[in-house]
């Protein structure tokens, strides 16, 4: 059900998620939830591993899993649009790509990399059509990022 409007980084992936300005509806948000609570189950599992083997990868991972539920309460709760999630989960895995690869550019595989800059480049051609066309009467949300903490202001 969320897989057809949230980013899956599946390769599946659409423009067309970056232009949905609904937020999700109720039975989403459900199902959001049961995801979000199984995806801490596996969190634990990583973390568990790189505390084992791989130590300098955890800040990064725990950084990641904060922004990660900032998208996540902000989508739950209905305060965020789809488009605004899927652009906020694609910014934040491209800090989590940069951070972790620095000294250890071969922990990043090929195909994330070119995921990664397919969905940077669907957001850059989405702002570009944005700009040329005339903004309708609507309420925006506008986030960003303080770190890992997601600001967002509304404005009509």
């Amino acid at each position: 059900m969320l897989s057809t409007r949230l980013w899956a980084w599946d390769g599946s992936d659409t423009a067309a998620k970056l232009t949905d300005p609904n937020p999700l509806t109720k039975a989403e948000r459900d199902a959001l939830v049961q995801v979000h609570n199984r995806a801490l189950q596996c969190r634990q599992i990583v973390i568990s591993h790189d505390m084992q083997y791989a130590a300098w990868e955890t800040p990064y991972w725990q950084e990641l899993f904060q922004r990660s539920d900032a998208i996540f309460y902000k989508l739950a709760i209905g305060e965020i649009a789809v488009d605004t999630a899927n652009k906020l989960s694609i910014e934040s895995n491209g800090k989590f790509q940069v951070d972790i690869t620095r000294g250890h550019a071969d922990v990043v595989r090929d195909e994330e990399v070119r995921q990664q800059q397919v969905a940077e480049a669907f957001i850059q051609a989405n702002a570009r059509i944005a700009a040329s066309q005339p903004r309708p009467q609507m309420t925006t949300t506008n986030c960003t990022w303080l770190g890992n903490t997601l600001n967002c202001t509304s404005m009509r």
